[in-house]
């Protein structure tokens, strides 16, 4: 069985603390075959962890997590930015334009930018926006979505989407705090695996959320304050 975490972000994004290097050194060490990339708007960090992931032993899905109107969309198997704010089917019919497909991070959690179950409901009626929305996040590390991962679980009963778990990391330490199961070991597994929706979610770390928070926090500041950058946000 491969292991991927489909959600991850680097210094790319205004929020992430954990250069390129570092995060793939650190998927190495979680034992991960395949990781995704996926910083706030900006594609810069994918494309910069696949050209270098040949050194380390781990597989890279190009990708974004978008801006939509109707909240956060994880965008996979793109090598190309994305406009944020359209709407959701909008942005999904680009992205099965661009050959990729869609992850729904999140979902329906009492926070900012995480997409409704009606939106979600609203982008599997449309017969194209549906090819490219394939799975959805029952388990999420971050620790602003993880108290409420019991609650994504319930709302995805039904859905004819691929359960996807991950860690949302905005630190080298979390990555793979949240794994999903595939069979095979290679991107083109995984996507077969999304596609026929046997993946397996796994969570991994059991931290309390406060403490991976605080530490977080220190990492960001000490960032901002060694390293300014543009953010993608």
């Amino acid at each position: 069985m491969g292991k991927a975490d489909l959600h991850i972000h680097t210094t790319y994004s205004m929020d992430g603390t954990a250069s390129v290097r570092e995060v793939l050194e650190s998927a190495i060490r979680a034992g991960l075959d395949v990781i995704a990339v996926t910083d706030h708007n900006e594609v810069c960090g994918a494309l910069e962890a696949r050209e270098a992931c040949a050194r380390f032993g781990v597989e890279i899905v190009p990708g974004v997590e978008v801006s939509t109107r109707d909240g956060h969309l994880v965008a996979l198997f793109v090598d190309q930015n994305i406009p944020r704010n359209m709407s959701i089917v909008e942005t999904l019919l680009l992205i099965r334009e661009m050959g990729g497909i869609a992850i729904a991070p999140h979902p329906q959690q009492p926070v900012p930018n995480s997409i409704t179950l009606k939106s979600i409901q609203r982008a599997l009626e449309h017969p194209l926006a549906r090819q490219a929305l394939l799975g959805i996040e029952v388990c999420n590390m971050n620790p602003s979505h993880s108290p409420y991962n019991r609650h994504s679980q319930e709302i995805t009963d039904g859905l004819p989407l691929a359960h996807i778990a991950s860690s949302d990391a905005h630190m080298a330490s979390m990555i793979g705090a949240g794994v999903t199961h595939f069979e095979g070991r290679t991107a083109q597994d995984l996507l077969r695996a999304i596609q026929q929706r046997t993946t397996r979610p796994e969570q991994v770390n059991h931290e309390d959320p406060q403490r991976v928070f605080l530490r977080w926090l220190r990492l960001y500041f000490r960032r901002q304050f060694l390293h300014p950058k543009p953010s993608g946000l």
